[in-house]
């Protein structure tokens, strides 16, 4: 099974969100996984005339078929990860690894 793995090296505003958000919609992955982050690096996603904010959730999550995973090691705000659990309505296919902080 092919996968595609996005990292950024510059550690800020490098586009991540907004690739990752593309290649969601265009390659049809089955899975998309947040790692390596906390609740204070967010992203800003663009669909059409609709803006998202997540802060906990991978930009991925616009696909409606992709299982959505706070991968490894995140550390986790279950106030803000609930909220956008609830908001962007992904409660069926949301998953956290058994790592998380």
């Amino acid at each position: 099974m092919p996968s595609t793995v996005l990292v950024g090296g510059f550690f800020g505003d490098e586009g991540k969100g907004k690739i990752v958000s593309y290649l969601a919609k265009n390659d049809n992955p089955s899975i998309v996984v947040r790692g390596g982050a906390g609740p204070n690096a967010g992203h800003t996603i663009k669909d059409g005339n609709t803006t998202y904010k997540v802060r906990m959730l991978p930009s991925g999550f616009l696909n409606k078929d992709a299982k959505v995973m706070i991968g490894p090691g995140v550390v986790v705000n279950p106030e803000v990860f609930f909220k956008e659990i609830e908001e962007y309505d992904v409660s069926g296919r949301a998953f956290l690894d058994n790592t998380v902080e």
